[in-house]
């Protein structure tokens, strides 16, 4: 994501990247010769200074530890989705930036595609009459190395919570019940679900569904469908004829509101609890 984040990045006129922390020597060499200042920790990046934000695009693990060490500076973060792997990590993200006065906000990308933005001031001004239930997919065109899919705390919390947040985003609801099948994949050193799907009661009497896959064939697919009792909609976000420019463009849009401090579509750290909240209620409902 660090590096999809850069490629958005390029062609922004609001935001532009200063530095780099990356302790991969290799992948450092490459940055540099990109022409980009590259630290090898957050520490020598805080000391060298010039800069208004930082963005945390690590991986999912490693969330915390890095608003931890940032948080003291007292410059705002743009943190990749989820925020922590658990309740507990993502509660704790939250004491850290309350206690440093940081304003934090997540990276939940699909909140910034204009098309999903124009969806859900139709569901709020009525044009879809009663909203009756939400499809959200996600399916990887292949999935990420297992090394990720090991530490990334399974498919709900790697891809899933993008879909739980949009769900709760469009319908101004809460999920108060889910439950889930899932098919576990077969690829050896691997702990992690190939496919999911998961029915979800929001607190509104809306259904929600949510169907999440590693494979895809042609490119990463992202869609929405949303049922009313006077109108229908349905929104690919990602398909293989668009490609990724949509996700580029919402990445991009996501940053520049964050560097603005506009809060109109952004993710807080209640919403990243929230979605993590579902998680863990998704986890309870399958023992």
């Amino acid at each position: 994501m660090g590096q999809t984040h850069l490629a958005a990045l390029k062609v922004s006129d609001t935001v532009t990247v200063t530095a780099i922390v990356e302790p991969r020597e290799s992948v450092a060499e490459t940055l540099r010769q990109e022409g980009y200042t590259v630290f090898d920790s957050i520490g020598a990046l805080l000391d060298a200074g010039g800069i208004d934000g930082f963005l945390v695009a690590t991986p999912s693990g490693f969330h915390l530890e890095a608003i931890r060490q940032l948080a003291p500076a007292g410059l705002p973060i743009l943190c990749e989705k989820p925020c922590g792997l658990t309740v507990d990590e993502a509660s704790a993200v939250k004491e850290i930036v309350t206690a440093a006065g940081v304003r934090l906000q997540v990276g939940y990308w699909r909140r910034f595609v204009p098309q999903l933005v124009a969806l859900k001031k139709d569901i709020d001004a009525g044009v879809l009459g009663r909203v009756l239930l939400v499809h959200a997919s996600q399916w990887d065109h292949r999935p990420p190395a297992a090394e990720f899919r090991n530490t990334s705390g399974g498919i709900l919390t790697d891809m899933g919570v993008h879909e739980i947040d949009v769900i709760q985003w469009l319908t101004d609801a809460t999920i108060v019940s889910v439950t889930g099948l899932a098919t576990m994949s077969d690829a050896e050193g691997v702990v992690d679900e190939d496919a999911a799907a998961y029915s979800i009661a929001l607190s509104t009497g809306v259904i929600g569904i949510a169907t999440l896959g590693r494979f895809y064939p042609g490119a990463d697919f992202v869609g929405f469908e949303v049922m009313g009792d006077k109108g229908h909609a349905r929104i690919d976000v990602l398909t293989e004829t668009d490609g990724e420019q949509v996700q580029m463009d919402a990445l991009r849009e996501q940053a520049e509101a964050f560097a603005r401090g506009d809060s109109a579509n952004a993710a807080t750290i209640d919403d990243a609890l929230s979605a993590l909240r579902v998680v863990s209620l998704s986890r309870e409902s399958s023992h």
